[in-house]
C-alpha cells in the first residue's frame, strides 16, 4: 500500500506546484502591467498636464493626431493591465470578450503610430535631432509600429496558449512604451544617446522583467526568451536600417 499512497503524494505535490507556478506567472503580468502604468505616466506627465512633446511643444501641425495617438497609447497599456488583473482573478470569459476591442485598438493604433510619426518627423524635424534626426527616428518609429502589429497578431493567433499569448503582449506593450520610458527623469540622458536612443532604456527594462518572471516562477519560459531576443534584434535592425543610404532617399521623399 506505501508505493500507491507515495505516488499520490507525489502526484499530489506536483499539481500543487504546478497550481503555485501558475498562479505566480499571473501575478507577475499584473505586476508588469502596474510598472508599465507608472512609467507611461511619469514619462508622459508633460503630455498629460501640459500638452508638451518630446522635445518641448507638440508638433502644431497634427495637434488632435498627436492627442488621440497618445490616448490610444495609453489605454492600451490600461488595457493590458486590467486584462491581467482579469486572468488573476480567473474571469476568462470577460478577458477573452474586451480582448476583441484590444485587437481593433492594437490595428488603431498601428495606423496612428505610424501616420503621426511620419507627419511629426515632416513638421517638426528638429524635435528629433536628439535622436538621431526625423528620417533616423522614423525608422525606428515605423519599425516599432510593425513589431507590435505582428507581436499582437501571433498573441491572438495564439489566444488559446496562454504561454505564447501572454509574453507576446508583454512585449508588444513594450514596443510602445519606449517613448514613456525615453522620457523619464534620470532615464532620459540615456534614451538620446547612440546607438540605441529610446530602445535601450525599453530592452532594459523587458531583460528585467525577464528575469523578475524567472525569480517568481523559478521556470524560464521559452517563448518570453525568444520574443525578448526577437526584440533585440530588431532594434539593431532598425538602427542598421535607419543609418542606410538607401532608407535615406526613402526617409527623406516623406519627410523631406
Amino acid at each position: 500500500m506505501s508505493a500507491p499512497i507515495s505516488a499520490t503524494a507525489a502526484q499530489s505535490h506536483a499539481q500543487r506546484s504546478a497550481a503555485q507556478t501558475l498562479q505566480s506567472e499571473r501575478l507577475f503580468y499584473v505586476i508588469a502591467g502596474i510598472v508599465m502604468l507608472i512609467t507611461t505616466a511619469i514619462g508622459f506627465r508633460e503630455f498629460y498636464l501640459h500638452g508638451k512633446g518630446f522635445a518641448g511643444d507638440i508638433t502644431q501641425q497634427i495637434v488632435p493626431l498627436v492627442v488621440v495617438h497618445g490616448l490610444a497609447m495609453t489605454s492600451w497599456v490600461i488595457l493590458f493591465f486590467v486584462q491581467s488583473l482579469l486572468i488573476l482573478n480567473r474571469n476568462r470569459r470577460l478577458h477573452m470578450r474586451i480582448g476583441v476591442a484590444g485587437a481593433v485598438l492594437a490595428g488603431t493604433m498601428v495606423i496612428l503610430g505610424s501616420v503621426t510619426g511620419t507627419l511629426s518627423a515632416r513638421h517638426n524635424p528638429g524635435a528629433y535631432q536628439p535622436l538621431g534626426g526625423n528620417r533616423f527616428f522614423l525608422a525606428t518609429m515605423l519599425g516599432e509600429m510593425l513589431c507590435f502589429g505582428t507581436l499582437v497578431g501571433i498573441a491572438v493567433i495564439y489566444r488559446h496558449r496562454a504561454e505564447i499569448h501572454r509574453p507576446m503582449m508583454l512585449l508588444a506593450s513594450l514596443m510602445v512604451i519606449s517613448g514613456s520610458v525615453g522620457r523619464i527623469p534620470y532615464i532620459l540622458e540615456h534614451a538620446v544617446r547612440p546607438p540605441l536612443y529610446v530602445m535601450g532604456p525599453a530592452l532594459v527594462l523587458g531583460a528585467l522583467f525577464l528575469v523578475l518572471h524567472w525569480g517568481m516562477t523559478r521556470v524560464i519560459s521559452r517563448w518570453f526568451a525568444l520574443g525578448y531576443l526577437a526584440f533585440v534584434v530588431a532594434s539593431i535592425f532598425f538602427i542598421v536600417v535607419g543609418h542606410s543610404s538607401w532608407w535615406n532617399q526613402i526617409a527623406g521623399a516623406l519627410v523631406g
